[in-house]
């Protein structure tokens, strides 16, 4: 069918439609470089339907939206991709529309426009504005927006940068590129600062990030970092925050995290550029004032860097944590870290080793030194004699997430899990998930498990697939 008929139909069939009213309607183009001269005419149709979820895309042809379209009080979820939001729009009328989503818009949606629609939409409570750049001010204001997501923006021209909505309660800021970062900095730090509803807040892929960021907030109660480019310092203080992440590429000079008395969990996995002496000195910071989290999450970075320190009298006090997540770089060389952070935690009840991808990664860059492994470094945790206060007294739990198949590998990972076994006094279960799911795999690697001496009388083994 060509294009041309194609529309004839949908055309013909629109027509036909008697129902006074249309809960969801989607239009879509997959056309490359072809119009619709009946583009306004379907838009009429289903706002004459009272549509109240409406989803307009143009296939990267920037489309005008129609006059009409903004007085219009059934709407109450938006979304546009390619869209024409530039012209002059005038007066908004979305009465009742609560979701907006605006997507691909480069240059096609003005600060005027911007200002319009939040004025004119009193009951809105979700604004994405993904790709969108062209703005000179870039003003964010509304007294009934709860989440507010701002996705891949170019602000290159941007002289203003304010976020002002009292209701906020998730804010999620992802490559965001500024000409002016101190201008982005201290918008950041007066939306959480100033937002007393705001729990969430995401800072993703962010551009010249510099000198320093503080986060204060009596609130917030998840705040996740990832990579964020620039050298700077932070400094956190969020006396509710519950849930606290390092991701990526943070080039963190210092971390001060004070007044976190309610954090439960942490997941610093993040790579750092810098020399030696400045990553001991932020990972000894980080841990000691993390001593008191329940859930630690540590990343191939910071257990490697564990490893190359000198680790003895690292930390002042000992950690609190009960569930303990590891995702090692390469067990070959890093055996270190974890046997650092495994002291540390005389407390620690759970045990998680996730490998995923480090079967393909540690294959890739090691495979010349696994297949040459000497007997003392292979045999690490066989010749470790000391046993950790947590597989005396309270280790209960271990899982092993994606259990590699490379017989270097696996040599490695069950060192350790034998390591575990012989000396996890109350273990109660170890749970292995797969990666491989041929027949001959689970059963070797069951059959070597099961043929390990177990300390815990009570220990089962439970194999899974990923």
């Amino acid at each position: 069918m060509s294009y041309e008929n194609f529309l004839n139909f949908i055309d013909n069939t629109l027509i036909l439609h008697d129902c006074s009213k249309i809960k969801k309607f989607h239009l879509s183009y997959d056309y490359h470089n072809k119009e619709d001269p009946q583009f306004t005419d379907k838009i009429r149709f289903a706002t004459s339907k009272y549509v109240e979820d409406l989803y307009l895309s143009s296939n990267m042809q920037v489309r005008r939206l129609p006059e009409f379209l903004f007085n219009n009080s059934s709407l109450i979820k938006l979304r546009t991709e390619s869209c024409n939001f530039r012209h002059n729009i005038g007066n908004v009328n979305w009465g009742n529309l609560k979701s907006l989503s605006i997507s691909h818009c480069a240059y096609h949606l003005s600060d005027q426009a911007l200002e319009h629609i939040l004025s004119g939409s009193p009951l809105l409570e979700l604004l994405e504005l993904t790709n969108c750049y062209g703005f000179r001010k870039f003003v964010i204001a509304s007294k009934s927006l709860k989440r507010l997501v701002i996705h891949q923006l170019q602000m290159v021209r941007v002289s203003v940068f304010e976020i002002s909505c009292a209701k906020l309660e998730d804010l999620s800021l992802k490559g965001i590129v500024m000409r002016i970062p101190e201008l982005f900095v201290q918008a950041i730090e007066n939306v959480v600062s100033g937002s007393l509803l705001l729990e969430s807040f995401e800072l993703i892929f962010c551009d010249k990030i510099i000198e320093q960021l503080v986060i204060a907030s009596k609130s917030l109660k998840r705040l996740v970092f990832k990579d964020i480019f620039g050298v700077f310092d932070i400094e956190i203080s969020c006396p509710k925050l519950e849930n606290l992440k390092f991701l990526g590429r943070l080039n963190v000079r210092t971390a001060k995290l004070t007044n976190l008395p309610s954090l439960l969990c942490a997941i610093i996995d993040f790579d750092h550029g810098a020399e030696l002496k400045t990553r001991k000195s932020l990972i000894k910071e980080i841990l000691q004032q993390l001593h008191h989290v329940k859930e630690l999450g540590i990343g191939s970075w910071f257990i490697e860097n564990l490893s190359a320190i000198k680790v003895q009298g690292l930390l002042s006090s000992m950690l609190n944590i009960k569930c303990l997540t590891l995702n090692p770089p390469d067990l070959n060389k890093h055996h270190s870290g974890i046997a650092c952070l495994l002291r540390n935690s005389p407390g620690l009840e759970k045990l998680v080793v996730d490998m995923t991808f480090y079967d393909q990664i540690a294959y890739l860059q090691h495979s010349h030194d696994l297949r040459k492994l000497n007997d003392s470094r292979k045999k690490f945790w066989h010749s470790n004699t000391t046993v950790f206060d947590c597989l005396i007294s309270n280790l209960k739990t271990i899982k092993i997430i994606d259990f590699p198949n490379q017989d270097d590998n696996r040599k490695l990972v069950m060192e350790l899990v034998q390591f575990l076994l012989n000396n996890a006094r109350v273990l109660e279960k170890m749970i292995v998930v797969l990666n491989d799911h041929r027949t001959y795999f689970p059963w070797n690697v069951s059959q070597e498990l099961l043929s390990f001496p177990r300390y815990s009388p009570y220990a089962i083994i439970e194999l899974l697939y990923s």
